[in-house]
C-alpha cells in the first residue's frame, strides 16, 4: 500500500512539473501574441500613412501614376504582412486555447491524483486501527491463556495430591496395625515417597 502511494506522489508531482512547463509555454505563447499585435499595429499605421501619401499624391495628377506605381508593391506587401499576422493571430490563439485546455485536464488530473492519495492514507488509518485493535485481541486472548494455563497446572498438582492420598492413608495404617504408632520421621518418609 505505501508502494502504491509512492506511486501516486511521482505521479502527482510528475504532473505538477508539466503544469509548470504548459504554463511557461503559455505565458510565452501569450509574449508572442503581445508582439504580433504590437507588430499589426505598426503595420495598420505604415498602412495608414501610404494611403495619406496616396490621397497628397492624387492633388498631382502629373505625379499621381508614377507614385502610385511605387506604391502599389509597397501597399501589397502591406497586405500580405497583415494577412499573414492575422493568420499568425489565429493560429496563436488555437494554441493558446489547446494549451488552456490542457491545463485543465492537467488540474482535474491533479485534483483526482491528490483525491486517491487522502482515500489511500484513510485506508492506511484504519488499517492501523485494525491492527492495533487484534494486536489487544491477542494481547488479551495471551493473558487470558496464561491463566489457564496456571488453573491447569494448579488442577494437576492438586490432583496428584488427590491421588496420592489413599496410598498415604494405606501406609500410615499398615505401620499403626504392626507396631501401634508412627513417629515424624517415618510419616516424612512416607510423604517423600509419594511426593
Amino acid at each position: 500500500m505505501r508502494a502504491k502511494i509512492n506511486e501516486l506522489e511521482r505521479e502527482l508531482i510528475k504532473i505538477k512539473e508539466e503544469f509548470k512547463k504548459a504554463r511557461e509555454e503559455l505565458k510565452e505563447t501569450q509574449n508572442k501574441l503581445t508582439g504580433r499585435e504590437k507588430s499589426l499595429v505598426k503595420i495598420s499605421e505604415k498602412f495608414s500613412s501610404a494611403k495619406k501619401n496616396l490621397d497628397n499624391v492624387s492633388e498631382n495628377k502629373l505625379n499621381a501614376d508614377i507614385e502610385l506605381t511605387r506604391i502599389k508593391p509597397k501597399l501589397e506587401e502591406l497586405e500580405s504582412n497583415l494577412k499573414e499576422a492575422n493568420g499568425t493571430i489565429t493560429k496563436l490563439e488555437s494554441e493558446l486555447k489547446f494549451t488552456s485546455e490542457k491545463n485543465n485536464e492537467m488540474e482535474q488530473s491533479i485534483k483526482f491524483k491528490d483525491k486517491q492519495i487522502e482515500n489511500n492514507k484513510d485506508d492506511l488509518v484504519n488499517r492501523k486501527k485494525e491492527i492495533d485493535k487484534l494486536n489487544e485481541n491477542i494481547k488479551m486472548n495471551q493473558m487470558e491463556t496464561e491463566e489457564l494455563i496456571k488453573k491447569i497446572n494448579s488442577l494437576e498438582s492438586k490432583l496428584n495430591e488427590a491421588e496420592s492420598s489413599p496410598k498415604i492413608l494405606e501406609s500410615i495404617r499398615d505401620l499403626m496395625v504392626h507396631k501401634g504408632f508412627i513417629s515424624d520421621r517415618e510419616l516424612d518418609n512416607i510423604f517423600k515417597e509419594f511426593e
